[in-house]
């Protein structure tokens, strides 16, 4: 069984569905957190997959007193953590102690990837994780897709020897830190009286929520017509009309604001 949060990135694609594993929806912050894994836990073979930063869709960052109350619950019960990290790297401001720095027992499966920062093109990423772990799941992988492309690999250990890594995620993150204010001011100037927002600590999205609920397949459609694509709420948590997670990351600003003028519209005529 596997554990997660909604809304989450899990709902949007199914790696896990896919190989038969039943995944099931848990709230970090619930009073009863602890009795309630127990519960659907059991006697089965389970596993809590989280993202602790930047989490995707929400942009959230999890308190340090939530990251040490997961992993005292999850290792009192035996259930091993995923941490899926691959957007620490692009926090605006200072970096933030991860699960996995809470980790003496080998509880926690660390998971990281150049795919957000340098090339999702390049398909490499890592796993921090105990030896027979990281064995068992390199011989799935060489049996799956006969391991990374050694090119791939060479151009990574490039880039990270030679500093030019740390110098292009400093540049990356300043733009897009001044692509989150751009599009905040935006926000700020058009959309603060249909809708909410948290200002962006990093990464690529902002998780808007309308006031009233209005997001569905037409308002996806509308502007689907108009060339804008959106990721509508309802794709991470299954029922959501209310939520859009904007991307400030891809699209030029004279694209953003085109696009936020089109969901403006649209969502005035709703």
């Amino acid at each position: 069984m596997i554990f997660h949060e909604e809304p989450s990135y899990l709902s949007s694609i199914h790696p896990f569905q896919s190989a038969g594993m039943r995944m099931h929806t848990v709230m970090r912050n619930h009073p009863k957190l602890a009795e309630n894994l127990k519960v659907f836990k059991r006697k089965k073979q389970s596993i809590f997959y989280c993202v602790p930063t930047l989490n995707n869709p929400t942009g959230v960052n999890w308190l340090l007193e939530e990251k040490k109350n997961l992993y005292n619950i999850c290792k009192e019960l035996q259930i091993p953590i995923i941490e899926d990290d691959v957007y620490h790297e692009l926090l605006f401001d200072h970096p933030l102690p991860t699960l996995k720095s809470l980790d003496k027992s080998g509880q926690v499966l660390y998971l990281g990837s150049v795919s957000k920062t340098l090339s999702p093109g390049l398909r490499i990423g890592w796993i921090v994780a105990p030896s027979p772990v990281v064995e068992r799941l390199a011989d799935i992988k060489m049996q799956t897709d006969y391991g990374s492309s050694a090119l791939s690999q060479e151009i990574v250990a490039h880039w990270i020897s030679t500093g030019l890594y740390e110098n292009h995620l400093k540049n990356l993150r300043e733009q897009l830190k001044n692509r989150a204010a751009f599009i905040e001011n935006i926000l700020e100037k058009q959309f603060r009286k249909i809708a909410t927002w948290n200002k962006s600590e990093g990464g690529f999205y902002i998780w808007l929520r309308f006031n009233k609920p209005i997001v569905n397949k037409a308002l996806f459609l509308n502007l689907l017509n108009q060339n804008i694509l959106i990721n509508p709420g309802y794709i991470y948590h299954s029922g959501d009309s209310h939520h859009i997670r904007l991307s400030y990351a891809y699209a030029s600003l004279a694209e953003i604001k085109e696009g936020l003028h089109a969901l403006l519209l649209l969502c005035n005529h709703e």
